[in-house]
This record gives C-alpha cells, sequence and structure tokens, in this order.
C-alpha cells in the first residue's frame, strides 16, 4: 500500500499572525517583488518607561499564494518621532545554498504626521521621484522600493508646492 501526502501550502495571513516575531497591529500595503511581497505594517510595541506606542516597518515574505509563504525576514523596526514624517530604509538580501547574493530589495517607507502634506518625494541617485501614499485609519503612509537616501512631505497645488521637510 502506498500512502501519498500532500503539504499544504501555508497561506500568507497564517505567517503573518505566527511567523512575524512582533504584534501585527495592521497590515498597511503588500508590495510585489521578485519572489515575493515586501509587507508594510505597524506593530505595536513598548518603551522602556512600559508605554505603548505604534512602529511602522517591513518584512519580506517569500513565496505565492500556490506554494505557499514564508518569513524570510529580517524582523525587526525602528521607532522615531517627528512632526512632519518619519522616514526609514531597509534593504532585504536573499542567498542562493552556495552564498551568492540573489536578489536584493531596498525600500524606503514611513509614517506621514502633518496633514497638510499631500505627496512624498524620495530621493536617490536618479534625482528625484514621487513615493506612493497610503491612507488608512491608523493613519497616512508612504512607500517605495528602490535605492534613495531620504524622502521629503511636501504640501500645495501642482504649481505652488511648499517643502515641509
Amino acid at each position: 500500500m502506498l500512502l501519498l501526502t500532500a503539504c499544504r501550502a501555508v497561506p500568507m495571513n497564517q505567517v503573518i499572525e505566527e511567523d512575524i516575531p512582533f504584534n501585527v497591529k495592521e497590515v498597511i500595503h503588500t508590495e510585489k517583488v521578485k519572489d515575493g511581497v515586501i509587507l508594510l505594517y505597524v506593530t505595536r510595541q513598548k518603551n522602556e518607561k512600559k508605554e505603548e506606542f505604534d512602529a511602522v516597518t517591513v518584512a519580506f515574505l517569500k513565496g505565492n499564494d500556490r506554494d505557499g509563504w514564508e518569513n524570510a525576514g529580517h524582523n525587526h523596526w525602528d521607532y522615531d518621532e517627528d512632526e512632519l514624517l518619519t522616514v526609514f530604509k531597509n534593504v532585504f538580501y536573499e542567498y542562493n545554498g552556495n552564498g551568492d547574493l540573489e536578489n536584493r530589495i531596498p525600500v524606503i517607507y514611513g509614517k506621514i504626521e502633518d496633514s497638510s502634506i499631500n505627496s512624498i518625494e524620495v530621493i536617490g541617485n536618479e534625482g528625484l521621484e514621487r513615493a506612493q501614499m497610503i491612507k488608512k485609519d491608523s493613519g497616512r503612509y508612504f512607500f517605495k522600493v528602490g535605492d534613495y537616501e531620504t524622502a521629503r512631505g511636501l504640501s500645495g497645488s501642482e504649481n505652488e508646492i511648499k517643502l515641509l521637510k
């Protein structure tokens, strides 16, 4: 008698709930990248005074809906306060079995704190580019894949843009 068993593909929501080592309070955005997605999310944390705060961070989930998902790391968060805009950068690396780099995914992201900001520009070697803005009940965020040094918030119309940061 031959018994065949099939592995069930692990769905993304299960990986988010069980494999990310932080309390994922809210998923803000998923961005498709080579071999998976970058997950932009909010985690609830405590500072040294045991006061709770929300930190925005990213994770790389490798896989797809057919084959299943896994948390490919690297599982940390940073926190900063700013009246206008918080800016964070992260780079995810994938290596093959020989230790050779196969995939490098740089991202820039953050939370928009000032309500007068209506667009975000990111700054890199190629100049200025617009970043995607994401609106949620918990706030406004921005996200862009690529090598960028920093971001700045703009307010006003296209003809009267005011640099805020």
